[in-house]
């Protein structure tokens, strides 16, 4: 695929290939997240999810035979059936749809259903006018949230300071350090310390093992009983 396609796909399904630090969300909210996923992915992300483990949890997950195939042919696969699956569940036909087509409407239909939702009008706008009108809300109502200042600031500064709050909040709350510190280490040590947490709950047996084997065994030997109790990397 190419590098717009997959930025696409990232938009629809924040599959890249995770939705989140967290592959527990609903598909039909994904592409919500997917702007501040983005942002985190910028500013440092642990590279977990990357690993062979996950990719084939997530073919079993959406029913794609894995076996004998190399990463790129299964995580092609794994996007596919992850963007027909989404279709599914939305009643958009496939039948005859190149994939960016699909993936397209996919995106469009749920900034509809957000726009409707959020009573946004969206007669007369262009997908991508309607899109961004949609996300600019979105990441206005979570400012608020966040007690964030939105005056006489653009979006992108705005998103930022949504990022850099939530960040700095889940941090306090894990008693991880932040002053002083770039944000990208702060998010990356906040997966780790979510990890550890995860596995002791679980009771997996850490000792000389690296954090992506750990993530590795959680995923591999784990994943229903972690899903259940909204471990990471299942919390939301």
């Amino acid at each position: 695929m190419k590098k717009g396609l997959l930025i696409l796909v990232a938009m629809v399904l924040s599959l890249g290939i995770m939705w989140q630090d967290s592959v527990s969300a609903d598909s039909h909210d994904e592409v919500w997240k997917s702007e501040e996923k983005d942002h985190k992915k910028a500013h440092g992300k642990a590279d977990f999810f990357k690993s062979e483990a996950f990719l084939k949890y997530k073919a079993e997950e959406l029913g794609v035979e894995a076996e004998g195939k190399d990463a790129e042919t299964l995580r092609k696969e794994v996007s596919e059936a992850s963007i027909n699956q989404a279709a599914a569940e939305l009643g958009i036909e496939t039948e005859g749809k190149e994939f960016k087509e699909l993936a397209k409407e996919i995106h469009h239909r749920k900034v509809m259903e957000k726009a409707e939702e959020m009573r946004i009008g969206t007669d007369g706008k262009e997908p991508e006018e309607l899109a961004k009108e949609v996300q600019e809300a979105r990441v206005h109502q979570r400012a608020d949230e966040l007690g964030i200042s939105t005056e006489g600031k653009d979006i992108e500064t705005i998103s930022k300071e949504v990022f850099e709050t939530s960040v700095k909040h889940e941090a306090t709350i894990l008693g991880i350090e932040t002053e002083d510190r770039e944000l990208r280490d702060v998010h990356k040590e906040i997966q780790e310390v979510k990890l550890i947490q995860s596995a002791e709950q679980l009771r997996i047996n850490t000792k000389d093992k690296d954090k992506q084997e750990i993530f590795d065994e959680i995923i591999t030997d784990h994943a229903e009983q972690a899903k259940k109790q909204q471990l990471f990397p299942f919390d939301k």
